[in-house]
């Protein structure tokens, strides 16, 4: 396995010494077809979280043991998978897998299975699968708490409606919900436009969790109702270019200290990387990044523990890189660019978390065109 140890390369005024970590660089998986999802969870109990990989060009479902990154086939047989969540329902310490496949962007051609994945016992075996539903262009899943006490909702989004086309996308996106044992399909949300290409549950105050969207609505947040369809609260409108170039692509959430942040890419799939910054009941727009191509990798956490979040994003176009966004004032209006990674892995998705168990996080990014998974170990600042 190739190694190497890499520091961040500055592309703005140069931060304090001890404000980044340096990073060594690793390819865990290749020989992908076209690197989309990866998920990151512990499937064997051992205590460390292994690396579930959605190749949408296989017919295979696989995850990668931690620490030597052994293959192990979930599912076969499953087309086009686009999209999957964990969560241990049943409590025995192994995560069940909802996952969708039989993607297509187009609702007529696409079957859109929702699928329940089910362990047998040695999850290095296949697992059993369980058919939930079908939904045309089922794109993304994620689970959310919504009845205290009770099991997580999965939450199914589609990509667009069922009479939504290219190229100009005239309709409504739909949001479903399920509850674990009946799993009798819910609509929660009928009133985004477009393409909806993101939801994220997020604990918005303690113990209280909800929902942001991201859509050529822009970004939004939904609130809960344990019967009937969401509050809608609007946040930002996104890009402000006519659609499709409109509104909001990817959404998460951070801190700064005490303060919330959301990070997004925006437009569908586009150039910009943004922050949106709360001022009571407004939202400050910020774009922080607009030389993207094909974005699409997302994700936010505090890489050098001193209690403020950090941006990392990538993108899948010419001239790919993974970045790191650190801001460089208490408000977060002013953020500066490292390069993470150039021309190694076209970021579909990044996900952070401690890999290999020395306490602090790293980072892990799927490649579409690259086929690959890299592995970024934080060693600390240096």
């Amino acid at each position: 396995m190739l190694r190497s140890v890499i520091t961040l390369i500055l592309l703005a005024s140069v931060l304090p010494a001890a404000s980044i970590p340096a990073f060594r660089q690793s390819n865990i998986v290749t020989g992908l077809k076209m690197g989309y999802q990866i998920v990151l969870a512990d499937l064997n109990r051992d205590g460390k979280l292994d690396v579930i990989v959605v190749d949408e060009g296989a017919t295979e479902l696989a995850w990668y043991e931690n620490p030597g990154w052994q293959r192990h086939v979930l599912a076969r047989d499953v087309p086009r998978v686009i999209n999957l969540e964990c969560h241990d329902l049943d409590g025995d310490g192994i995560p069940e897998v909802a996952m969708a496949h039989h993607f297509e962007t187009n609702p007529d051609r696409s079957e859109g299975n929702v699928l329940l994945l089910e362990h047998d016992g040695d999850p290095h075996r296949l697992w059993k699968k369980r058919e939930l539903d079908r939904v045309p262009t089922a794109h993304r899943l994620r689970w959310i708490p919504v009845e205290k006490g009770g099991s997580p909702w999965l939450l199914v989004a589609p990509l667009v409606g069922p009479k939504t086309y290219a190229p100009d996308y005239v309709g409504i996106a739909p949001i479903y919900a399920y509850r674990p044992g009946k799993w009798k399909r819910m609509t929660i949300s009928n009133e985004l436009h477009g393409i909806l290409h993101s939801i994220a549950p997020v604990e918005w105050s303690k113990g209280d969790w909800q929902l942001l969207t991201a859509s050529f609505d822009g970004i939004e947040r939904l609130e809960p109702r344990r019967n009937g369809l969401w509050k809608h609260v609007p946040i930002g409108k996104g890009n402000p270019e006519p659609c499709p170039r409109c509104g909001s692509s990817e959404v998460k959430m951070g801190f700064l200290g005490k303060q919330r942040f959301l990070a997004t890419i925006e437009p569908w799939h586009g150039n910009q990387v943004a922050v949106y910054l709360e001022r009571g009941r407004r939202w400050d727009r910020v774009v922080i990044d607009d030389g993207m191509l094909n974005g699409h990798a997302l994700a936010v956490a505090d890489l050098d523990g001193d209690g403020r979040d950090e941006i990392v994003s990538g993108f899948r176009g010419k001239g790919f890189r993974v970045s790191v966004f650190q801001a460089n004032d208490r408000a977060g209006r002013q953020w500066k660019r490292a390069v993470l990674n150039e021309g190694g892995v076209a970021g579909a998705d990044c996900k952070i978390a401690d890999l290999n168990g020395d306490g602090r996080p790293d980072i892990a990014c799927s490649g579409a065109s690259t086929g690959n998974v890299m592995l970024f170990e934080n060693l600390g600042v240096r």
